[in-house]
């Protein structure tokens, strides 16, 4: 659990070999990019080949020394063979770095976000006086990201189960966790492991994010705007910290000391569109490490769809087959980006003459699909209840029409002779997603998403109490104003590249892709990215259309302010906020159990979501937090109903001791409160062989 200044250095080296290789292979398939695009692109290269390396020859050797040692041999061959056939260009002179500051300032905006993250990340897992500290915004879900991370190390088995539902396949995105793992298996105390991967996969993000929006935009302030529009989000949810201000403060100050009640995530008052650094980017590895592929992939793509860069099909084909383990989500918005992406590009080969009325005709499409989700309230209650499958049931025909009008313009495209064009590009792409993604759907996703909490009708994902345009102009404040309007005034390619932004609203108004309704703005956030840019040229353009009118710089301040205050806010809870997640008694005993129990091995536990045996050992327990395994899908009802049978009547209940292959029995206060324990019934029983701060640990015969 505490690693070595060894393991430290030695993970360290590890995790910087596959990013050095990661860049080296960019710089062999990318040559005609920049030198930072090339370091930001194989960065994230690296990542995934990290990800996915051990993981594949975790299959034959489970998930050891030896996977990781053929692992690193595999990316040495990868790169020896790529820089002996490619050879790339390396040399980096003093003037060119020197040139390269004087052109590329605006890279200090990606940096400074970075910045942030970094602090905040570092903050949000901390020891402190002997004791883990969280912050507010991994409270919730930071110890069930640490028990994946350490009973991936611990118990190598592979592919992994969940510890906190023994046998049970894991089938949560689980490579943005193994990463750490090997890094941990490898020696590096667990918050290292934990924050190195983390800290480079923010800075994929950011970067990733600035050169995908500065290549379409081709406008510094305006990929700036953007780049402030995304990452420091944030409606009008300020406003309600800002009343009653005359009669004392203490409304405004409990932002910085009330559980998360932030101008950016205060359900009372229904705001829900969160914080993208905040809320998203630290508590969620898979959206974070998700986000650090699909970033710069939307680059490479955007080179190879709008620039005709066609060789960039493949290592785009290669970056999305491999997402879908890291972020399901992300993969799922890719494919509905890639789908309209496909549309115009057919369209402009079909069409070519008429590009302005498949424009109009697209135009119009968009609007009615951003109508409908209004209209339909007006049928709510009365007509159908919100969780209605009619709603499934309009967006799979929809589709159907989509995919309908799909194929009938691939069929124009390859009888007008584009069919080869089409091949040797989106064909390559489809053929390797396919590839390797396919096996990936089949053996995880698919499984877990076959039961009926997933994929089912649902309205208006998030707003609990509101209509829907004041939703929206609530939570989504400056941008919500001026989306429609930038949207229809957009030029052909502004307009094109954003449009998959349409489609997605417009499945995640009608569908919900998982149990908790809340997490379909995993896929919102992606819309949400590809129409900032179309805010941030709109409001550009408008600014400077006001040449010369005195008060236009106070008016854009103030505009500002707006759109930022809300995420300035939250973040600045977040920098102060400090929750003990485990204290020394708790340490001390994951300590123990550690250093004297087998990795294998199952301890009953009550059903915390702080539970230091599941996340600080990974050690399995009969059943983790609702919070964890309802939300993955998971039916525990039956283990949560013997668990209180074991604590309350131990005696009676040894044959479930036996069926959950119990080896250890942890009596805490947490035992003793939640699950009314039979202390005395399970000594009498039962061996102790750990009596410290109040927690017992007994060891179970063999029945």
């Amino acid at each position: 659990m505490n690693g070595s200044f060894f393991g430290g250095v030695c993970a360290l080296l590890y995790f910087l070999i596959f990013q050095l290789g990661g860049m080296l292979l960019a710089a062999c398939f990318l040559q005609n990019e920049r030198r930072y695009v090339r370091v930001i692109l194989g960065s994230a290269a690296g990542s995934v080949l990290l990800m996915w390396l051990p993981a594949l020859w975790a299959f034959p050797f489970g998930f050891s020394m030896a996977a990781h040692l053929a692992a690193l041999l595999t990316l040495m061959a990868f790169v020896g063979a790529a820089v002996f056939l490619r050879r790339p260009s390396l040399r980096c002179s003093g003037k060119t770095i020197s040139a390269f500051v004087r052109t590329e300032w605006s890279l200090c905006v990606p940096f400074l976000l970075w910045i942030v993250f970094a602090g905040l990340t570092l903050h949000s897992f901390r020891y402190q006086n002997g004791e883990i500290w969280s912050s507010q915004c991994t409270y919730g879900d930071m110890s069930m990201h640490f028990g994946f991370i350490t009973s991936i190390a611990e118990q190598k088995t592979f592919p992994p189960s969940y510890s906190i539902l023994p046998n049970t396949k894991l089938s949560y995105p689980f490579l943005s966790d193994s990463i750490s793992s090997s890094l941990y298996l490898l020696g590096a105390p667990l918050q290292f492991a934990y924050f190195l991967p983390m800290l480079f996969a923010g800075a994929q993000v950011f970067f990733g994010a600035w050169i995908f929006l500065s290549r379409w935009l081709r406008d510094t302030a305006k990929a700036v705007l953007a780049m402030v529009l995304f990452f420091l989000n944030g409606g009008f949810g300020f406003a309600y910290f800002l009343t009653k201000l005359q009669s004392g403060i203490e409304n405004f100050t409990r932002i910085f000391t009330e559980f998360y009640e932030t101008p950016t995530n205060l359900v009372g008052e229904n705001i829900r569109w969160v914080n993208v650094i905040v809320d998203i980017l630290i508590p969620q590895r898979a959206s974070l490490f998700g986000w650090a592929v699909l970033f710069p992939l939307l680059y490479l793509l955007y080179r190879a769809v709008y620039e005709r860069c066609t060789s960039y099909f493949l290592p785009a084909g290669i970056f999305a087959g491999a997402m879908v383990m890291i972020h399901t989500h992300s993969f799922l918005a890719l494919g509905l980006i890639c789908g309209v992406w496909l549309f115009f590009a057919l369209c402009r080969r079909v069409f070519p003459e008429e590009t302005g009325k498949t424009l109009r005709t697209a135009k119009r499409v968009s609007a009615v699909l951003l109508a409908l989700p209004v209209l339909v309230q007006l049928l709510i209650p009365d007509t159908f209840p919100r969780d209605s499958a009619v709603f499934l049931v309009l967006v799979l025909l929809t589709a159907a029409v989509f995919l309908t009008v799909l194929a009938v313009l691939l069929v124009l495209a390859v009888r007008r002779g584009f069919g080869a064009q089409l091949l040797r590009t989106w064909g390559v792409f489809l053929f390797v997603v396919l590839l390797l993604a396919v096996p990936q759907l089949l053996t995880w996703t698919f499984t877990q998403t076959a039961s009926e909490s997933f994929v089912r009708g649902w309205y208006n994902w998030g707003n609990l109490q509101d209509s829907y345009l004041w939703f929206y102009l609530v939570n989504l404040g400056v941008f919500g104003i001026f989306v429609l309007p930038a949207l229809f005034t957009a030029d052909r390619r502004s307009f094109t590249v954003s449009s998959p932004a349409v489609v997605i609203w417009f499945i995640c108004e009608f569908v919900v892709f998982q149990p908790n309704t809340y997490d379909n703005n995993k896929l919102l956030y992606v819309a949400y990215l590809l129409l900032c840019p179309l805010i941030a040229s709109y409001l550009v353009d408008m600014y400077r259309r006001l040449k010369g009118l005195p008060a236009r710089r106070v008016m854009a301040g103030a505009l500002l302010v707006a759109c930022t205050l809300s995420a300035v806010l939250t973040i600045a809870r977040e920098s102060v906020a400090g929750y003990c997640l485990y204290g020394k008694g708790q340490l001390a005993a994951a300590e123990y159990v550690s250093e004297n129990t087998e990795p294998t091995d199952t301890i009953l536990t009550d059903m915390r979501h702080n539970n230091e045996i599941a996340a600080l050992t990974g050690r399995n327990i009969v059943c983790g937090s609702p919070s964890y395994v309802y939300f993955h899908g998971l039916d525990y009802t039956q283990r949560e109903a013997d668990i209180e049978r074991m604590f309350h009547d131990p005696r009676e209940n040894l044959s479930l001791f036996q069926q959950y292959g119990v080896d250890y029995v942890m009596v805490s206060a947490f035992e003793t409160d939640n699950c009314s324990a039979n202390e005395t019934e399970l000594a009498a029983l039962f061996t102790c062989v750990y009596d410290e701060n109040g927690i017992r640990l007994y060891q179970v015969p063999e029945l």
